[in-house]
């Protein structure tokens, strides 16, 4: 059983002095349209752990003790339409029997998934490296519990943002986690097995987006590059499992596409008496 600990944008005279202020009011409009377009809303393109978090016993979670696990992915569909990410809500967990207290995480994100159903040396789990994301986290990671690092309100914002959004070729994407520990505040960390990814499974897990795969990947073959050479895994017992993650990318607020269009109207009128 776990423990759910707490969360850590030529003309004449007369006519030049009307053009100037039409232009200033335009560059006005251009530049509020700036500021604007940079206020943009977090949207869930895939979300597997808020069915868990509302109590619901169609979820549920869980963590393998099958070793090695220092690396371990799996395979998501994304919301229709997608065409890039914005952030994440993950969810390492520490059954190590120790305790750390600063984590140093890394996301991997794949372009490509194998859906062949055979995954070797030559044909890993996951093709076209997009990106990799490394971050430290300072506090207190005591074993026998999970660390949600989400956003407030839960689904509404990510745990992890990213700087800049990461363009995906599609929407079926593949990501791995590396969670690694340190018990000196962060001056070295290292991998150890039991500090891994949480699972989530149950009758109905999925609100958002939907799983490739029932099951995940893990190092079995002591792979460190974010990638899979040995076949799919799964808990006995537990239906539809994947690793608990959220995925989340950024759409303009409604109130900006409205001021949007409205700027280009202005801009029309504007090009229209010129």
């Amino acid at each position: 059983m776990l423990n759910i600990a707490p969360e850590p944008q030529n003309l004449n005279g007369n006519d030049m002095k009307q053009t100037q202020n039409c232009r200033l009011a335009l560059v006005t409009t251009l530049t509020s349209l700036a500021i604007l377009a940079s206020a943009q809303a977090q949207v869930l393109v895939f979300d597997n752990m808020s069915v868990y978090e509302s109590g619901s016993t169609n979820g549920t979670i869980a963590a393998t003790s099958s070793t090695p696990n220092t690396w371990m992915g799996g395979a998501y569909n994304l919301v229709a339409g997608t065409t890039a990410i914005s952030g994440f809500d993950i969810y390492p967990v520490n059954l190590s029997g120790g305790n750390f207290n600063a984590l140093k995480i890394t996301i991997d994100v794949w372009g490509s998934v194998n859906t062949s159903g055979t995954v070797n040396a030559t044909t890993p789990a996951f093709g076209n490296l997009l990106a990799s994301y490394s971050l430290t986290s300072s506090g207190t990671f005591s074993t026998g519990f999970y660390y949600p690092f989400e956003g407030t309100p839960n689904g509404v914002n990510p745990g992890i943002s990213l700087a800049t959004p990461l363009s995906i070729p599609s929407t079926q994407i593949g990501l791995s986690f590396n969670y690694m520990g340190s018990t000196d505040g962060g001056v070295t960390f290292f991998s150890t097995n039991s500090l891994t990814s949480l699972i989530s499974g149950g009758a109905s897990p999925v609100t958002t987006g939907s799983e490739v795969f029932n099951g995940y990947y893990r190092n079995a073959n002591s792979e460190n590059n974010g990638n899979f050479t040995s076949s799919l895994r799964a808990l006995g017992g537990i239906a539809n499992q994947s690793l608990a993650v959220r995925v989340y990318t950024v759409v303009p607020e409604p109130s900006t596409v409205a001021f949007v269009a409205l700027g280009a109207t202005a801009l029309f009128i504007f090009r229209r008496r010129t």
